[in-house]
């Protein structure tokens, strides 16, 4: 073989191996487009306002794996929220991980990301965590906010690990933080199982306030079941801090009608402290309609009530502060893209 000869072979031996090398890894570049309109009223005041993130929170991300051969992955992810009624955004607050995956033994995730006791809130709720008819209104920490912990959501600092596929449909997430900056340390950890048309998932967690040195638990236990074009959710949750406790019962369903989903929900809540003699309830009630254009773009509407007992406090986020015992109302509707 001629030296130009030789020379060709070389190049196209370099060429296969960075085409292969091209092959074993990714990036993808995807996001969310949610803005509509809405009217809130709490109390005797009104607002009318543009809203986002009434189906989902607008968002902005890459994601990219590598696959290292022998079942073994590694994989990043970078997710930031946006604002499109403003133009804001540009952080990646909402996930920033970087894990290592076998398909026999798990993941292994390291960085900023959602803690499992969240999962059970988003997943078992009608409505999700967006819009005005949000379970997390009246779930979230205690009225609906997130108390003086911050891992309601996400944790900073994190390790976690998740279960690998193929265990005859359980599944699983551990996590642990250590309590850097005012974040706090958090242990969690929530256990599923999916089969058949059900799925249903115990979650725990504790967080322990640097601020303060108490600490903030929650327990809850979500569940939902499918069977034709109705699918039944429901979850309990308990959020407890120092002397106060807050307890949450969530039912909902979904119906698919032709392109679309019709949505309901109904929310108790009860909020006691033992150190001041508060007990007050809270009950909010939802129904919309999502009407998919596409895979990618959907329309949506929503209404939701909120109705408080003479001392509850519970609202509807957006609108102006309520008085106690007063009542809050939503209504939107707005336009989704995911790309």
């Amino acid at each position: 073989m001629n030296f130009q000869a030789k020379a060709l072979a070389a190049a196209l031996l370099a060429g296969t191996a960075t085409l292969a090398a091209a092959q074993a890894s990714s990036v993808t570049i995807f996001g969310v487009l949610d803005v509509g309109v809405q009217r809130i009223k709490n109390g005797s005041k009104t607002l009318n306002l543009e809203s986002i993130d009434g189906l989902q929170t607008s968002r902005i991300g890459f994601r990219g794996q590598e696959n290292l051969g022998d079942g073994l992955t590694a994989s990043f992810h970078l997710e930031g929220a946006i604002g499109p009624d403003v133009g804001s955004g540009g952080d990646w607050r909402r996930r920033a991980t970087v894990s290592l995956a076998s398909k026999d033994a798990g993941e292994l995730r390291l960085g900023r990301d959602y803690t499992p006791t969240f999962w059970n809130i988003s997943k078992f709720n009608a409505f999700g965590t967006n819009g005005v008819g949000a379970a997390s209104n009246l779930v979230y920490g205690f009225d609906g906010a997130s108390s003086t912990a911050k891992t309601v959501i996400r944790s900073d600092n994190s390790v976690g690990y998740f279960l690998p596929d193929g265990l005859g449909g359980a599944y699983g997430q551990a996590m642990v933080a250590a309590g850097e900056g005012s974040t706090g340390r958090y242990v969690g950890a929530r256990l599923g199982w999916a089969g058949n048309g059900l799925d249903v998932a115990l979650g725990v967690s504790e967080t322990t306030n640097t601020a303060a040195g108490d600490k903030f638990k929650v327990v809850n236990l979500g569940g939902s079941y499918t069977l034709g074009a109705l699918k039944l959710l429901g979850l309990v949750h308990n959020s407890k801090q120092t002397t106060r406790e807050q307890k949450n019962v969530v039912i909902g369903a979904h119906y698919a009608v032709g392109s679309g989903i019709v949505r309901a929900s109904f929310v108790n809540a009860h909020s006691r402290n033992s150190a001041n003699g508060e007990d007050y309830t809270g009950k909010m009630f939802a129904l919309g309609y999502v009407h998919n254009l596409s895979k990618r773009t959907s329309l949506y509407t929503t209404f939701s009530q909120v109705n408080n007992s003479k001392t509850g406090r519970f609202l509807i986020p957006g609108g102006s502060a309520i008085a106690l015992g007063d009542d809050s109302r939503g209504i939107e509707a707005g336009i989704y893209h995911s790309f």
